[in-house]
């Protein structure tokens, strides 16, 4: 279960001068919440509102510091987890990372406090980042938490990490005057949606030119079917410029899920949520108990997550559970996606058996191995001769 730090806490409360345990102050943040979630989630008001600076509003980046980052601090772990079964942070003297729409830094501490978590990787590494974002008062309000984050963290962690952080402001018309060097990992997180998607040709321009050729990107966005879908349209564009689908997919092909208007994908995984979160929730009506979020992982490799936990190449046996399991009178049934397409699996409570039980307890964004099974089409049938294994839970840990 993921789990935000305890210095996390006493880092959000200095920097937003909010007393998380006073609950007439986590009411007015949860007043803000409230308002914010309404422009976020309603298609109509939503694009008026993230193409506006909202983050410059000094409430509504009070709002967003306690609330939203804090629900967004963790989502990095997922790829970062899957990513690292490659041997791709192993070996390293520097790591270079750019993120593209900093914010207030959200993907830039999440990935700090995962280096930390995994400090075997970074003992002995000079960790760069450089920090874009196109609000200059996001990266003035940034550059002014971070020395207390890294601050508190070094209060937490026994051992620390050399890290750099080189902000800059983000204009998508201009950025490819802004480098001439390529980095190990590009973050794109919650950004996607707020670019024109007129524009978004240039930032995969930006993408390709600035990864490395055996660097990942990691694209992160809400959870919501528009942000979701296109997350995935980028995908498949990614796919046009050369680029190769680590994760989550197990194939390289275009997205079945966007072969109808109403299919969309992404994940859940359990957090233990703040008991500061659950206050807010409560108020403002939103429920943070578990994270949802969609998101891709791809390189200018032909590598995939598949070739490194099971040691070969097997789009067809493996699948990614890509919806939760429903249950119903005499049946249980799913979504499942792979190289074959994306396919509705579904199991008689008749053919139950000791090779297909592990079905029962299946959950959203698994990765499960899968033989003798009966495929129609776009159905999949479990035979009590069906074998069925786990090979990789949703946050990225190994079952095997």
């Amino acid at each position: 279960m993921l789990e935000v730090p305890k210095f996390y806490e006493n880092f959000l409360a200095k920097v937003s001068d909010v007393n998380l345990n006073s609950p007439r102050q986590l009411k007015k943040v949860a007043e803000i919440v409230s308002a914010m979630s309404e422009y976020f989630t309603r298609k109509n008001l939503r694009k008026e509102f993230v193409f506006y600076d909202y983050l410059s509003n000094g409430e509504v980046q009070k709002g967003y510091l306690v609330y939203f980052t804090t629900t967004n601090l963790l989502k990095v772990h997922v790829p970062l987890n899957e990513i690292s079964y490659s041997g791709f942070f192993k070996g390293k003297n520097k790591f270079e990372i750019l993120d593209i729409g900093t914010g207030l830094g959200t993907v830039v501490m999440g990935t700090i406090i995962w280096m930390h978590e995994n400090i075997r990787y970074f003992k002995n590494v000079e960790v760069k980042f450089v920090a874009l974002d196109k609000v200059e008062q996001n990266i003035r309000k940034f550059q002014d938490n971070l020395d207390i984050f890294l601050n508190e963290l070094k209060n937490h962690y026994r051992q620390t990490i050399k890290i750099s952080v080189e902000p800059a402001i983000f204009d998508i018309e201009h950025a490819f005057e802004m480098f001439h060097k390529r980095f190990d990992l590009i973050t794109v997180a919650n950004t996607l949606n707020e670019v024109a998607y007129e524009k978004r040709n240039k930032l995969l321009r930006l993408i390709n030119a600035g990864i490395k050729d055996d660097g990942f990107v990691i694209l992160i966005e809400p959870a919501l079917m528009i942000t979701s879908r296109d997350l995935l349209d980028f995908r498949d564009k990614m796919l046009k410029h050369g680029f190769y689908i680590y994760s989550p997919c197990l194939r390289n092909l275009n997205c079945p899920a966007l072969e109808t208007e109403k299919d969309w994908c992404h994940t859940e995984v359990e957090w233990k949520r703040p008991e500061f979160i659950r206050q807010i929730d409560l108020v403002s009506g939103n429920y943070r108990k578990t994270l949802k979020f969609s998101y891709i992982v791809a390189s200018k490799r032909d590598v995939n997550l598949i070739d490194c936990i099971v040691g070969e190449r097997n789009f067809k046996d493996y699948f990614r559970v890509v919806s939760q399991l429903i249950v119903e009178k005499g049946k249980k049934h799913c979504y499942l996606c792979n190289e074959l397409g994306r396919f509705h699996c579904v199991k008689l409570d008749r053919v139950n058996s000791p090779q297909n039980e592990v079905f029962d307890e299946i959950e959203r964004y698994e990765i499960i191995e899968m033989k003798n099974f009966e495929k129609s089409g776009k159905e999949i049938k479990i035979k009590p001769d069906t074998q069925i294994e786990k090979v990789l839970g949703n946050e990225g840990q190994s079952f095997r």
